[in-house]
């Protein structure tokens, strides 16, 4: 018996945000809400690492700190809104030590209303509403450091430092 052939299948490329985005944007106008599973750990500890968000609509006036989803090139990404600048809104992941580049708010596809693990709600907790200025807080407390990193970060280039 012959073995079978083995056929060497490029890997399917990841669809672009202009495929996806406007299906997302249908089903979010259309339904009003539905769930994406969240990989990555940008948002720990305040969501794991494995669970689903449920995603609605963009409230007319977001507030500081909500969770807001965005389109970054081709990713859908979902970080906390933590201040507003001439240049745009600024967000940043809780599990990471630097913002996002600024952000217009038409990139904004909504807001994370919910949490879901094994279809158990697991966010927002009773405790969200101080979670979400500690996090806020916690942004504006680390923007001196992120200064004098990067300053040091110019220095040590022109000398040929260590960086």
């Amino acid at each position: 018996m012959d073995a079978p052939l083995e056929m060497n299948t490029p890997p399917k490329a990841a669809p672009v945000a202009t495929t996806w985005l406007p299906l997302l944007q249908e089903a979010l106008a259309r339904e009003g809400r539905f769930r994406f599973p969240l990989r990555g750990t940008s948002m720990r500890p305040t969501l794991p690492l494995a669970c689903e968000i449920e995603i609605v609509p963009p409230p007319t006036q977001t507030r500081l700190g909500s969770l807001l989803v965005f389109v970054n090139g081709d990713a859908l990404i979902a970080h906390r809104l933590v201040r507003r600048a001439a240049a745009g809104w600024i967000a940043h992941g809780d599990g990471r030590l630097a913002p996002d580049r600024p952000l217009q708010p038409e990139q904004v596809l909504g807001v994370v209303a919910a949490a879901y693990q094994d279809d158990r709600r697991i966010w927002p907790g009773p405790a969200e509403g101080l979670g979400r200025w500690f996090w806020v807080a916690r942004h504006h407390a680390l923007r001196p450091a992120r200064c004098a990193w990067r300053a040091w970060r110019r220095i040590a280039g022109r000398r040929g430092l260590p960086r």
